[in-house]
């Protein structure tokens, strides 16, 4: 008897070994560029990932977790051009490789293309297309283009498997920060996969930000600019808030002094650009934000 529950016990150890290593696809809504309704569109896309679900080669990140984060990052058709938007996308979905597909007219027919990227890097890896002659068809026509997908990535083990688990040069500024020279009482804990923001009023008033991704800017505002000239760009999802509007939170902006690397000035997402543009510091008469730990 204990003979075969090793067995068992052996055979579900090493299958849960091999799902670990199994490389995580995130598919992006297929695009209707021309022609195609959004119900035919999400359609095929639906079709598509089920069938490479069905694979058993990758592990899916979930559908819906992929529209959220699409729509936290307010991520749009003509985003997938912007290495930033996308760096950004790839690092809160998690995943080693992103599928992304347009739908349109080709005369009577349905043109479906679909690439593949190396989501850390967003390398284009490789794609296919597929002719249709109505939206039904894809049930029957859809396996070519997964089976591309899953050669692909079996001939690039190098990609597969190699999930972004940190942030370069993002440990330096991990503890707890508090605001300096005021009676307020903020305080941001920056850890390696969230950041903490409590700051002054009810208790408990808070905002969470999860899975964050640091980009190196240059700080462009003339008021600040010189003892605080370079920091970073955080981007990530807000999971959790008590107050306020969360799109405020995304991005924020961190500028560590040039001399002094236990203070920080914290700007909130003043627009959209990567860099500050004549902003203000959040409670900028207040004074920086220093480390205690």
């Amino acid at each position: 008897m204990k003979k075969y529950l090793f067995c068992v016990l052996l055979i579900f150890t090493c299958f849960s070994l091999f799902a670990q290593q199994q490389p995580v696809v995130a598919v992006a809504p297929f695009d209707a560029i021309s022609g195609i309704s959004t119900m035919d569109a999400n359609m095929i896309t639906r079709v598509f990932f089920i069938r490479l679900g069905n694979t058993n080669k990758v592990s899916l990140v979930d559908r819906n977790v992929v529209d959220r984060v699409l729509r936290e990052h307010s991520f749009q058709t003509g985003d997938w051009s912007n290495q930033q938007k996308t760096a950004e996308l790839g690092s809160a979905l998690n995943a080693d490789w992103i599928v992304r597909g347009e739908l349109e007219k080709f005369g009577n027919n349905i043109l479906v293309t679909v690439q593949f990227y190396d989501i850390r890097t967003f390398r284009f890896m490789g794609g296919s297309d597929l002719l249709l002659a109505n939206t039904e068809e894809a049930m029957t026509k859809m396996d070519p283009l997964v089976n591309k997908l899953v050669e692909t990535i079996a001939v690039n083990p190098s990609t597969g498997g190699q999930r972004q688990t940190g942030n370069t040069g993002a440990s330096t500024y991990y503890g707890t920060w508090v605001l300096r020279g005021s009676s307020w009482n903020d305080t941001l804990n920056i850890e390696e996969n969230r950041i903490i923001h409590r700051y002054n009023g009810p208790p408990n008033t808070h905002i969470v930000i999860s899975n964050p991704t640091w980009t190196t800017v240059s700080n462009t505002d003339p008021n600040t600019l010189s003892d605080y000239p370079r920091g970073f760009k955080i981007f990530g999802a807000v999971t959790e808030t008590s107050r306020g509007d969360p799109n405020s939170w995304r991005p924020i902006f961190i500028f560590v002094h040039r001399n002094d690397n236990n203070r920080m000035l914290l700007y909130c997402s003043p627009d959209s650009n990567s860099e500050i543009q004549n902003a203000n510091p959040r409670h900028d008469t207040a004074g920086p934000f220093g480390r205690v730990q």
